[in-house]
This record gives C-alpha cells, structure tokens and sequence, in this order.
C-alpha cells in the first residue's frame, strides 16, 4: 500500500501524538497500517490485536485515543466488540477498516456509536483524512452512509442497534447450534433464548432456512474459516425453525 508523500510529514512541534490501536487479523494489514501510522507526523500505533479477546486485554491499562478495528474477525464480530469498547473504554474513538460494507453492517456499526466506517478498497489518504477528522471527536458520514441512516431512522423512527446479547446469540444460531446449546454456554433458559431468537427474526426479517446465517454474514460475525462455504455451514433445513425444546 503505497503512502502518499502529503501522509508521511515531520510531527508537529509539541503537538502531542494521537494514540491508535489496530484490531486485524491479518498480520500485513496490521503492520502496514502501524508503519504509516508511526511515519505521518500526527499519529502513533501504540499496538495490534488480531481478535477481539486479545485486544480487550492488552487495552485494559492501555491509553488510547482511536481503536481500528476490522469487522471479520477470529471469535467474536467486531460489532461485538464494538460493545465491549464502548463499555470499558468510553472515551475511545472508534473506527470501522473493513473489507465488509454491508448496508446492515454499516448501520449496526453507527447504531452502536463508532465515529467512521471506512471500506478497505479506499486509498490511504481516506483513511488518514477520516482519523484527523475523528480525533477532534467528529463523526464521519459520507453521502452513502447518511442515506442509509436515514432511510433507517425513518423505517423505524430510531436507530437503535440489536441488543448485545441477541448480537451474541445471532452468531451461535448462524453456526448451527441448537436453543438447548445456546442456554447451556450462556447459562439462561431455553425459553430466554427462543424469545432471542424471535426477536432477531422480526428485527431482521429472517423468513427463510439459513436466514440466521446470511445475517450474520452480512454483519462480519461469521469467521470465514469457521463459515467455509456459506451452504455448508447453515444449520439443517427445520433445525431453526424446531420447537423451544430444540
């Protein structure tokens, strides 16, 4: 990835280095992104993370002024930590680098607050214009994105993100496993998981076997390792569709 020679100035004098922390699973993405990052002059990477778990971890006593984060990634979607961040790290500013644009990623994404959603097809000066903007505390909307905004917000007259608990068990129903598994690992009841699941349903008009799936897809919660081809791993025709006791 080239960067432009406008990118790579001499810093500022005085002028304090804004914190950036990567979240990629893919290690080149991450590196050249820390090497541009260290060279512009206005920016600094102060770490990477290739998944979500690890990520929270190193960034429990990590001071950190903008998280990059991609959407696919290893155990849990970057919506979901999308969550965590805005929990325990409030004050971090957060930005979408992802291959994924979904106009239901898109929206999912602003619904939970992050500040810009930047496609990785774009160029490097995109990416570095959005992060100046950001680190003024700025939300970024390009023309596409405030037209699925609103189009949203007058569908529903509010834009209200899916619950993190429905978020977390959309992605178990996507990879196939049953009510009865679900209430296990989460330690609630079957019947707290079935109005879940209904609720995801209605939220995302799910109609179809391998809807759970499809959805979770298009939202990056689904690893594509874990997916493989999207038929192979949607849970058998009827399986989603089975009483509470499934």
């Amino acid at each position: 990835m080239y960067a432009p020679p406008s990118i790579l100035a001499c810093p500022p004098v005085n002028k304090p280095l804004i914190r950036v922390f990567i979240v990629d699973d893919h290690p080149i993405v991450s590196d050249l992104f820390s090497d541009m990052l260290n060279r512009s002059g206005d920016f600094t990477a102060i770490g990477t993370a290739a998944d979500g778990e690890t990520a929270l971890k190193k960034l429990e006593n990590l001071p950190v002024d903008i998280v990059i984060l991609d959407l696919i990634l290893p155990g849990m979607g970057g919506l979901e930590l999308v969550d965590l961040l805005r929990a325990n790290r409030p004050k971090a500013k957060l930005v979408i680098c992802s291959g994924l644009g979904s106009d239901r990623a898109i929206v999912e994404a602003y619904a939970r607050g992050v500040n810009a959603y930047v496609e990785k097809s774009g160029d490097v000066e995109e990416l570095f214009s959005t992060l100046r903007i950001v680190a003024e505390g700025k939300y970024l909307l390009n023309p596409r994105i405030s037209g699925l905004l609103g189009d949203f917000v007058r569908q529903s007259n509010i834009l209200k993100p899916i619950a993190a608990g429905d978020m977390h068990i959309l992605r178990q129903l996507a990879a196939g496993r049953t009510l009865k598994q679900i209430a296990k690992e989460l330690e609630i009841s079957v019947s707290g998981v079935y109005k879940s699941r209904a609720r995801i349903r209605a939220r995302m008009n799910i109609k179809g076997p391998g809807g759970f799936l499809d959805v979770a897809l298009s939202l990056g919660l689904v690893y594509p390792t874990v997916a493989g081809l999207p038929n192979a791993a949607r849970p058998p025709i009827g399986q989603e569709e089975g009483a509470i006791s499934s």
